[in-house]
């Protein structure tokens, strides 16, 4: 496994145990162990504000599997994954691998202890990479040597931001970001979005923001507008952005109403692009 820092590393002092962490907050929401009492405080206020928050998340965390395979079946090989959250039960390379040994996954997270758990638990061989960096700095990141050399250049990357920019209020910063990453994606990717929406919540969801923010968190719900502007012109998929719970077929909770997810998900591919004439120009594969 190859690991690597972008960000200033500091031992965990005592302000990282006794403030409310979004990735651990989730974490509590799913189940999980990876959570301090801070969060458990934090994630239980925001519950009785919104007890759909729960579902949501498990929902979330269902889609999330389900792209990757989703992605594998699209015959990409290689996985980008941003903000990818405390190591689960199950987790991206351990999708890739069960099909085939040795396909690159980059697991990149802004949290230090996200991404020391992602060191001490994540260490499955050379195909594995953790990265510790700010997604708003998408050009630092992106340049970085460990995942220039984790990814067969050209080929297709499979991108997942899953209930990743909601934590990110700079609307200008995650533009940026998101138009860096789209620009870097070859021909042939697809690129994986969930985001929290208060298109089913309008009169809860401002309670929500609150109950987080009176625990030192910040969200930022968006419009199904904005979060398709975050796609940029990358091609949806399947039936568009629709409610999380909704965009697999498969996936455990196609049955429940839209409202559960309270988020927006869509997979949308990078296509080469269009000549003068209409026709799709010719990636770089086709004509060596």
């Amino acid at each position: 496994m190859t690991s690597v820092s972008l960000l200033e590393v500091s031992p965990l002092g005592r302000e990282f145990f006794s403030t409310a962490n979004p990735a651990r907050v989730y974490e509590y929401l799913l189940g999980g162990s990876w959570s301090y009492a801070v969060d458990r405080t934090a994630a239980y206020a925001v519950y009785k504000t919104a007890k759909w928050l729960k579902t949501a998340a498990l929902i979330n965390r269902d889609y999330s599997l389900l792209s990757v395979e989703w992605s594998i079946g699209r015959g990409v090989r290689q996985f980008l994954d941003l903000g990818c959250g405390y190591p689960g039960s199950a987790n991206t390379h351990e999708i890739a691998k069960s099909t085939q040994t040795g396909w690159p996954v980059v697991y990149v997270d802004s949290d230090p202890g996200v991404y020391a758990h992602a060191r001490a638990r994540l260490d499955e061989g050379p195909g594995v990479t953790a990265v510790h960096a700010d997604l708003l700095s998408m050009d630092q990141l992106l340049a970085c040597e460990a995942v220039h050399s984790a990814f067969d250049p050209g080929a297709p990357v499979a991108v997942l931001l899953h209930d990743v920019l909601p934590w990110c209020t700079d609307d200008a910063a995650v533009d940026q970001a998101m138009a860096i990453l789209r620009e870097w994606m070859p021909v042939g990717s697809s690129l994986s979005i969930t985001h929290l929406t208060d298109r089913w919540h309008p009169v809860t969801m401002p309670d929500v923001e609150g109950a987080y923010a009176d625990h030192g968190l910040h969200i930022r719900p968006r419009s199904r507008d904005v979060i398709s502007t975050l796609f940029g012109d990358l091609v949806q998929q399947n039936q568009g952005l629709v409610a999380t719970g909704l965009w697999h077929k498969r996936g455990r909770y196609v049955r429940h109403p839209e409202e559960h997810s309270a988020a927006f998900a869509g997979i949308a591919v990078k296509e080469p692009p269009v000549t003068d004439s209409g026709i799709p120009r010719p990636s770089s594969e086709e004509t060596a």
